[in-house]
């Protein structure tokens, strides 16, 4: 089999969206993938076309809507990408019914987990104990995180407790039916969801496409979730 074909839904075209989208294309090339940029303006076909590839990359961005798990708005909470929240929870429903790998990276984790029906902080910095939100740490681990040794997490990165970066002021907060938490951080946070009844879904909250160019464990999870779109 020649590279996989990674659907990632479109970011955006801006400079800063074209560099936080280079990063996901070097990590996945560098596990033998590429990118399928699926455009969203009609979730539906969006849909279909990422059907059609191997696997499922859901990226970071802007906050979840919390209408999209019945909440309201808080003052705190970011300005939602619209054309995302629409079709993304269409991607997966039809993307699940492949079977093919998911890999969900921080907006990713979220959306995942209110697509099974779970809710979010919509801001956790009165919460956190760590600093959370910290772009210009973005290329260095700024704290740990403790993973499940039951894990699939764990099979990958062969290692109870990892350094991650972190980028967010959002987080899980009650999880969706049939996921499992896999991974906290040290301030209670969690950083890591996999659905047990499906082949290949791991979902994080920190952003490996910031670390794996010289993190080799980051760089596993790209690994083998590429390797799971091959069937290796």
């Amino acid at each position: 089999m020649g590279k996989a074909v990674i659907a990632m839904p479109q970011m955006g075209n801006s400079l800063f969206r074209k560099y936080m989208k280079s990063k996901y294309v070097q990590s996945i090339a560098r596990a033998g993938g590429e990118v399928s940029w699926i455009e969203l303006e009609d979730p539906s076909g969006a849909a279909r076309k990422a059907a059609e590839c191997d696997g499922l990359l859901l990226p970071g961005g802007a906050d979840v809507a919390p209408e999209l798990y019945g909440e309201d708005r808080s003052e705190k909470c970011g300005k939602p990408n619209v054309l995302r929240d629409a079709a993304e929870p269409a991607i997966l429903r039809e993307f699940m019914k492949t079977g093919k790998p998911i890999l969900a990276i921080c907006r990713g984790i979220q959306i995942v987990n209110v697509f099974f029906g779970g809710t979010l902080f919509q801001d956790i910095k009165d919460r956190q104990q760590s600093r959370h939100s910290d772009f210009l740490n973005r290329a260095r681990g700024t704290h740990p995180v403790e993973i499940s040794r039951t894990s699939k997490l764990y099979e990958i990165v062969q290692n109870a407790q990892i350094t991650v970066n972190s980028i967010h002021h959002q987080a899980v907060k009650t999880i969706g039916k049939g996921l499992v938490p896999t991974a906290k951080s040290p301030d209670g946070f969690i950083e890591a969801l996999e659905k047990p009844d499906y082949g290949f879904l791991v979902a994080v909250q920190w952003h490996p496409e910031h670390l794996s160019q010289k993190d080799a464990l980051q760089q596993a999870l790209f690994d083998a979730f590429i390797a799971a779109c091959k069937g290796a």
